[in-house]
């Protein structure tokens, strides 16, 4: 039943290619962690690999989430300033999936003085960079 439905209904197929593309790019950013750190994330063990797994899944979620609250407190301020709904439809088409913007490699050194990140001022540089594209 499933199958004759989804020949029958376009807006189930659609939605259900946006469902696995969105997986499909999650799975991309785990294998890109995996690559680049692929002598940290790697056992012999089970539970090393269990923990190597996790860790990576880990990271994939805190990089969609930082996008995510980055793209949520533009939206909402897009919406605060009256933008119309085709450009809301359009901003609402960007994907918290990317990770261009993310360094993975490199030296860090962290210190203890204690350091916030300014969300505001991404969002603002965003936002100029969006009314730029046209989509906002």
């Amino acid at each position: 039943m499933h199958i004759l439905n989804m020949i029958d209904d376009m807006p189930m197929r659609k939605a259900m290619k946006i469902a696995r593309n969105r997986t499909e790019s999650y799975h991309q950013l785990q294998k890109l962690i995996r690559n680049i750190y692929y002598g940290i994330f790697r056992s012999k063990r089970i539970s090393g690999q269990d923990v190597s797994t996790q860790t990576v899944r880990l990271v994939s979620n805190v990089i969609v989430a930082y996008n995510a609250m980055i793209l949520n407190n533009l939206y909402e301020k897009m919406k605060a300033n009256g933008a119309t709904t085709a450009d809301l439809e359009k901003f609402l088409r960007i994907s918290p999936m990317a990770w261009i913007h993310i360094t993975f490699t490199g030296r860090y050194h962290f210190n203890d003085k204690e350091v916030s990140v300014d969300l505001q001022k991404i969002i603002l540089i965003l936002e100029k960079q969006l009314k730029k594209l046209g989509i906002i």
